[in-house]
């Protein structure tokens, strides 16, 4: 008997352990690597505000953004928090171990060396990934370095030799072939760099990469002949220009002025572009060009508005000439008027950058960890002086757009959509601020709960996470081979009338097109922040859902809507079940072609009472009810197995507690 009862034992669970197999390996759902789940996605390049709504990220890249649940290795619940894309700091410094941390703390997913820089990327970059960085991280090529080898360290030593120039030309050639992604200039701290501006700005006209200024004049006098230069310097070579914090250089005093040249210059086709940090002082080494005598008067502060980084330490009249012996930093208290900062926060096209980043020795201006929550805290939130989407692209989209030209990689950061890397800054709008200042530069900002570099979490609720360093070198095209996808030859025929439909791309399965395609065929369309779209008043439908609405009915997509190419994207199969409202249509290899339903000819594209499409519907919509059926037989089939599996246990349990009592 009790051998019997073994082997029924045994069939019993290898029956078990095999159909167990069967829901495994059918039923769950595919898993992405991350999911942020709820929260409010901000993306800047749509003006999309997406409440409640999932993303999943697959490896370094965002697969999904949809309103259906998903599931993944690593969960984020991101209710009540913003979810945006990652900061980036364009005005930084090299990715240091102390002070990167701090920009993390701050939200910030790439670090770019554009002020300042260095004069062999090639080695730059090498170093930095041997030494791996939390953050994206990149760098300029800097005229001050470049320069000593041939004319030495002299701030104002001039460039006048013809050969010295070329010289120097042909080393930034060589250093943005190595990756370098601009050129940066310091015109302030070293007054001599003059004659050689004209010709590396013809080099980066020819490259394609953008410049970037610390202009040559700070003072209300002198300030906006500054800006006039390098607006000069692009008219005359063809270059793009960058004016860095223009609060603290250029436009201080003279802001609405200032703003007004950038504005009539960008007006006239020059591509010019500026920057400034969230504070109403600056701050700078005092053994610099910019203390020269005079200073009190340019800048219309006194001795003890000066006060050392990291420390209380206020410098006098007595103390000024020995503490300009020494290379300390000293922030100069109300150096900047804060009606100005105001003007800079409101202006639609400004965008943000902290000029500097916290140093191991931490005497520093607090910006290099505050900066960005800052602008969120104090003036989004406290203030409100412009809106979380204001920031959003001043802090993401607009620093990745203004390096595009050089970088591949900046294509697919700044925003949240399908297809863009998984650089994330989830932050709670209701606590976010910074609480470094003067005295304490190196403090972490708060508020800023989860931050992702690359798809990877390096920062969560409790703090640094000790991951593996994820950030990547951003470098310039010459470097950096990013297959960029190309889109496809599309045409569509209305009507034996033929257009070519632009922006259309293969993903995966399907082509995905353009909401603009119902605009060409005067169907108006309407596309809210909230992800819903209205198509000639009659179609609804959302960003992220297969539900859609025709006249008051239900209907199922074949694919959702997604925010894609800094626009919203639908997969042809949907557009087809949607022009076969107003259409007969025809779907050829390139393309579709439609012939328009005589009124005489139109019928009820729904059945009445169940919402399900009429058989009279396009033949893809007939291919989703089936699907659809399908899925359902399917859930019932799991259904039935898993009802299977629970008779079988309990005999198995049954059996096994008789075998056990036999035993006794």
């Amino acid at each position: 008997m009790k051998k019997k009862q073994k082997k029924l034992f045994i069939t019993i669970i290898v029956f078990l352990l095999f159909f167990n197999l069967i829901p495994v390996s059918h039923a769950v759902e595919a898993t992405f690597d991350v999911v942020i789940k709820g929260g409010t996605i901000y993306n800047p390049s749509t003006d999309h505000e997406l409440h409640n709504y999932n993303i999943g990220i697959n490896e370094s890249k965002i697969e999904r953004i949809t309103q259906e649940d998903l599931s993944g290795i690593t969960e984020i619940d991101a209710s009540g928090l913003v979810i945006s894309p990652g900061f980036i700091d364009l005005v930084s410094y090299d990715p240091n171990h102390v002070g990167i941390e701090f920009k993390v703390f701050d939200g910030v997913t790439s670090n770019l060396a554009m002020h300042g820089g260095t004069e062999d990327a090639e080695t730059w970059y090498s170093n930095w990934a041997k030494q791996g960085v939390i953050t994206n991280f990149g760098a300029s090529s800097f005229v001050t370095r470049l320069r000593w080898p041939i004319v030495g360290a002299g701030i104002d030593t001039e460039m006048v030799n013809e050969s010295d120039i070329e010289r120097l030309v042909e080393e930034t050639r060589k250093n943005i072939e190595n990756g370098a992604l601009g050129i940066s200039f310091s015109f302030e701290y070293v007054p001599g760099v003059k004659h050689e501006v004209k010709p590396l700005l013809e080099l980066a006209a020819e490259y394609d990469v953008p410049t970037f200024y610390h202009l040559r004049y700070s003072d209300e006098e002198k300030g906006l002949e500054g800006i006039q230069e390098v607006i000069d310097y692009g008219n005359e070579t063809g270059a793009s220009i960058h004016i860095m914090h223009i609060n603290s250089t250029g436009g201080t005093f003279v802001m609405d002025q200032a703003l007004d040249m950038v504005k009539n210059a960008k007006k006239s086709g020059l591509d010019i572009t500026t920057d400034f940090y969230p504070y109403d002082f600056w701050a700078t080494y005092i053994n610099s060009a910019r203390f020269r005598p005079g200073w009190q008067e340019r800048f219309k502060i006194t001795y003890e508005d000066l006060q050392i980084g990291a420390t209380d330490i206020r410098i006098t009249k007595d103390t000024f000439d020995e503490y300009r012996k020494q290379h300390l930093l000293v922030a100069a208290h109300g150096s900047m008027p804060m009606n100005e900062l105001y003007m800079l926060l409101k202006d639609p096209d400004t965008m943000i950058g902290s000029d500097t980043i916290i140093e191991p020795s931490h005497n520093n201006h607090p910006r290099g960890a505050g900066a960005y929550s800052r602008l969120f805290g104090r003036y989004v939130r406290e203030e409100q002086v412009l809106s979380m989407m204001d920031a959003i692209k001043k802090t993401s989209y607009f620093p990745a757009k203004r390096m595009e030209s050089a970088a591949p990689a900046m294509h697919y950061k700044g925003r949240i959509e399908v297809g863009a890397d998984a650089d994330i800054t989830i932050f709670n709008p209701e606590t976010i601020i910074d609480k470094a200042t003067v005295e304490f530069p190196g403090t972490h900002s708060v508020g800023v709960e989860y931050v992702l570099v690359n798809g990877v979490v390096v920062k969560n609720k409790d703090g640094l996470v000790n991951v593996e360093k994820p950030g990547k070198p951003i470098r310039s095209y010459f470097v950096e081979e990013i297959a960029h996808l190309k889109p496809e030859d599309f045409h569509l025929t209305v009507d034996e009338t033929s257009v070519i439909i632009e922006n259309v791309y293969q993903l995966k399965d399907d082509m995905y097109l353009p909401l603009a395609l119902f605009e060409q065929l005067d169907l108006p369309v309407q596309s809210f922040k909230n992800g819903v779209i209205d198509i000639d008043e009659t179609i609804n439908l959302t960003v992220g859902s297969n539900n859609a609405i025709f006249d008051g009915e239900e209907f199922i997509l074949s694919g959702e809507p997604i925010l894609y190419k800094e626009a919203v994207y639908m997969p042809m199969h949907s557009v087809e079940q949607i022009l076969a409202t107003k259409y007969n249509v025809d779907t050829h290899d390139d393309g579709l072609s439609l012939s328009t339903i005589e009124s005489s000819e139109q019928v009820n594209d729904y059945e009445d009472a169940d919402g399900e499409l009429d058989e009279a519907s396009d033949s893809v919509t007939d291919e989703i009810v089936e699907s659809s059926t399908d899925q359902n037989s399917s859930n019932g089939y799991y259904l039935l197995i898993l009802v299977l599996l629970l008779v079988v246990l309990g005999l198995s349990i049954i059996f096994w507690l008789r075998l056990k009592k036999t035993k006794n």
